[in-house]
């Protein structure tokens, strides 16, 4: 990178002096400038103070203090955030260049929006909100192994034309989802579309998120489809989805973690609940594979789970009181 060229700003938030090196080393190997670098302590004022300096904000932290460290960060930020995987040893060559790519791509997402993205933004800030159909209640419907199943069982108890959007992140095969589509469109009477190009959230209709394509959730319920593929195992990462979707509506926004295998939405839910958002989840003996449910209940952002049909019951009471 040229030195005309302005990098991209991280700070760097960690407790462990042998990472905090490990970090700054691989960030401006990527081409990244480590603008300011925190501990975990008097962490709420050091956030306000360099809040100016930087582009994103990259978390390393243990299991331990992962929540308490997110709820100061989404209370006293407005930032975009990632928090960084397991650094393998460094003799694992394999698997630490895996994670260095990994962790450059991610903060390419959070650090470097694209210039279809920044034009989408400004139009979304140029609308007037009152004269907009998009959806200011999101709930985010998340599953893998055994998921169309459950969430099929779960839309067919809901009543037609809640007051909400349903984003549907559903782990499965390229070019599956498009059949994901119509499976789930047969089952129940809500309205399904997979989401691609700018498409807007509108209550009462369900958007599957694609397993090609990354999204960029934007203000006033847009959604925008980017041209850069999900990182990870599994796509699409639900976690990125979920974390995404809960920084911009907050308290406004559920989650319910079906049937599924792995851990992703694991970290999802936690910013989720940091952020003020309703975290349920689908009772792990209930499931076809209950690897998902298990490992978001096992956090304790979960404050509600039962089977899909009392999950249904459970959001229709909510909100039709």
């Amino acid at each position: 990178m040229s030195e005309d060229i302005v990098k991209p700003r991280v700070g760097l938030i960690t407790k462990d002096d042998a990472r905090r090196h490990a970090l700054k080393k691989v960030l401006n190997v990527g081409g990244f400038s480590v603008a300011v670098s925190l501990d975990v302590n008097n962490l709420a004022e050091d956030l306000c103070n360099n809040e100016a300096d930087i582009d994103a904000w990259l978390l390393d932290l243990t299991d331990s203090d992962i929540q308490a460290v997110l709820n100061i960060v989404v209370e006293n930020s407005t930032k975009l955030f990632l928090i960084n995987d397991e650094i393998p040893a460094g003799d694992d060559v394999q698997n630490y260049d895996y994670w260095q790519r990994r962790l450059l791509e991610k903060l390419e997402v959070v650090a470097l929006p694209q210039e279809s993205e920044i034009a989408s933004e400004q139009l979304c800030e140029g609308q007037d909100e009152k004269n907009t159909a998009w959806a200011d209640k999101v709930w985010v419907l998340a599953a893998s192994l055994g998921g169309p199943e459950a969430v099929s069982r779960f839309l067919k108890n809901l009543p037609t034309s809640l007051p909400i959007a349903m984003v549907y992140a559903q782990h499965t095969e390229t070019n599956f989802d498009s059949q994901l589509v119509q499976t789930i469109s047969r089952a129940q009477n809500y309205p399904v579309q997979l989401v691609r190009g700018e498409q807007m959230l509108c209550h009462g209709e369900i958007f599957v998120v694609p397993v090609d394509r990354q999204l960029r959730f934007l203000p006033f319920g847009k959604v925008v489809e980017k041209q850069k593929s999900w990182d990870g195992i599994y796509q699409p990462v639900i976690d990125q989805v979920i974390a995404e979707l809960a920084r911009l509506y907050r308290d406004k926004l559920g989650v319910i973690i079906f049937s599924g295998t792995c851990n992703d939405g694991e970290i999802g839910v936690r910013v989720a609940k940091a952020c003020g958002s309703t975290v349920w989840a689908q009772t792990p003996e209930s499931c076809v594979s209950p690897d998902m449910p298990q490992s978001a209940i096992d956090t304790g952002c979960v404050s509600e789970h039962g089977t899909p049909e009392e999950l249904a019951d459970l959001l229709s009471e909510q909100l039709l009181a």
